[in-house]
């Protein structure tokens, strides 16, 4: 017969509690089957996976600070040479010389060093850091603001959505590299919220159009009819029916939009827009430009870092879209 264990041999409590292992095991398959139906999106999440944790681990594993310059002893120093010797030869006037563009995969500089001797590694896990934070801070304000007047313009039409859909026209028509442009003559040099809430704000008018698109077709819906026969409020309807309703949409939007604010700051930063005093990749691609002959490795590397972010974003928005999407989902 077989040996059958007491209760309390089988826990202090003297019950094993199955359904923990149950519910982790489920979804792991159900993970599992994700990532086996859509291969891409998969990939993609292992690439955001892979940029939030260089973000967050960034002041763990970036190894030097990002504006330190590397230098070494100058063996042809020489205190007492005149000046015109050191005119024909500057190196006789300097102890030290700057260790730059020394190329990737040294144990000291793993991605070598950039034209002023700064550790190109370093930049780029901090640039991963701003590029994250730029991004989801900017994607959450557009998200947001978009979400409030979406709902209010959707739900009650009327006056009120001519004038909300008006001022969203206005927004979408005013080119946003000239705001940019006058922030930067106004504030001399953005800083980094600054250049989020501008990003947000810009952006926001594209999260009013699909929240509003979302909020007509749910309120429509015969259970919205249902809760104004039963005498429900225009707010409790719309945050405890419409809203919940209209989640999907509204995420989507918030991770697809994440790697198109990362390549809108990248871009602003290398026309020298960005936020002042911060490594971000932009900064990196346009400070390597001037040196591509010579040594390519920052630009290259940095444009890297660029491409994976803004990809990984984009294959992750996509997966979530055609999961929460029954019509597209096994596509």
């Amino acid at each position: 017969m077989a040996h059958i264990q007491t209760p309390d041999a089988l826990s202090p409590a003297g019950y094993v509690d199955f359904s923990r292992r149950r519910t982790f095991g489920s979804v792991m398959r159900k993970t599992g089957a994700l990532a086996r139906r859509n291969k891409l999106g998969a990939f993609g999440v292992v690439l955001v996976i892979i940029v939030l944790a260089m973000a967050i681990m960034a002041p763990l594993i970036q190894r030097y600070d990002d504006n330190e310059s590397f230098q070494t002893a100058n063996p042809k120093f020489n205190p007492t040479a005149n000046p015109l010797d050191i005119a024909n030869d500057p190196g006789l006037g300097s102890p030290y010389i700057l260790d730059r563009w020394e190329s990737p995969l040294s144990s000291k500089h793993w991605l070598g060093t950039d034209q002023l001797g700064r550790d190109i590694y370093a930049r780029i896990v901090v640039g991963a850091r701003l590029a994250v934070i730029i991004g989801v801070g900017a994607s959450l304000i557009a998200v947001v603001l978009g979400t409030v007047v979406g709902l209010f313009s959707g739900y009650f039409g009327g006056k009120l959505d001519l004038f909300l859909q008006r001022f969203v026209d206005g927004i979408q028509a005013f080119p946003g590299l000239v705001l940019l442009l006058l922030i930067v003559s106004v504030m001399d040099q953005p800083s980094l919220a600054l250049t989020v809430i501008a990003l947000g704000v810009l952006g926001f008018a594209t999260s009013v159009r699909i929240v509003r698109s979302s909020v007509l077709a749910v309120s429509q819906a015969t259970y919205i009819e249902a809760a104004r026969s039963y005498g429900a409020t225009s707010l409790r309807i719309m945050l405890q029916h419409v809203l919940p309703n209209i989640l999907s949409a509204i995420l989507i939007v918030f991770s697809i939009s994440i790697g198109a604010y990362i390549l809108a700051e990248a871009s602003l930063s290398f026309l020298g827009l960005g936020p002042a005093d911060k490594t971000t990749w932009g900064k990196m691609v346009n400070a390597g430009r001037v040196s591509l002959d010579l040594h390519p490795w920052e630009s290259v590397l940095s444009g890297a870092a660029i491409t994976i972010a803004v990809l990984g974003f984009n294959l992750a928005g996509d997966a979530i879209r055609d999961e929460l999407d029954p019509r597209l989902r096994g596509r």
